[in-house]
């Protein structure tokens, strides 16, 4: 596999980055021996970049764990931060390289946004914010979602692109709806997400934005 290119590592890549950037501005403790074992696994994701193996030989990586271990460990430091946006988007690319290995069990991808994780809900409530909405989405979990769509109101299904967080007028949208409905809570597998292929063209477009 073109591991160099293969999205999911792209994202993970990025993410490392972002996490670099944003560790110094999250109100947290041990802040320099979190920005050091970050910078560890920028050299642990170089060796995983560059391996060219398979997906399930990249899952056995003794390099591609120690990313997996670290950025669980981080995690649980950042529970007692500040909640701010800053630490809603590190959480976020935390999250992402928690879950890189059921990322990496969906074999070789050729898209970017089968790259990252689909959730599907119930619109629970709708609050305008003047030309936007904000919702809340039954998932199993709760998620906020902010839209500029009309379409988007309680008591219908939706699918939400879990794409990092936005904020809004001091409002975080932690995903993107995309104008698809499957009826279920819960998250989509990469056949449903393919199901839905003609919809994902913006998506598409912003992941192919952020990694450039």
């Amino acid at each position: 596999m073109d591991t160099a290119n293969d999205f999911r590592i792209r994202l993970a890549e990025k993410g490392l980055k972002e996490l670099e950037r944003l560790i110094n501005a999250v109100k947290v403790q041990r802040r320099k021996e979190i920005l050091k074992e970050i910078r560890n696994m920028q050299s642990e994701m170089q060796i995983v970049k560059y391996s060219y193996l398979s997906p399930e030989e990249i899952l056995e990586l003794e390099n591609f764990k120690n990313l997996v271990e670290k950025a669980v460990e981080i995690r649980e430091l950042l529970k007692n931060a500040e909640k701010d946006y800053n630490w809603k988007l590190a959480d976020y690319w935390l999250e992402y390289m928690v879950h890189l290995p059921k990322l990496m069990e969906r074999g070789e991808i050729s898209k970017a946004y089968e790259a990252i994780r689909f959730f599907c809900g119930e619109i629970v409530t709708r609050k305008s914010l003047g030309k936007l909405w904000l919702c809340n989405v039954d998932c199993g979990f709760r998620m906020d979602v902010v839209t500029n769509s009309e379409e988007f109101k309680p008591n219908t299904y939706a699918v939400i692109a879990y794409l990092p967080p936005r904020e809004f007028d001091g409002v975080i949208s932690e995903g993107m709806f995309v104008p698809a409905s499957l009826e279920k809570k819960g998250e989509l597998d990469l056949d449903e997400i393919r199901s839905i292929a003609d919809r994902l063209g913006e998506v598409e477009s912003i992941l192919i934005g952020l990694m450039s």
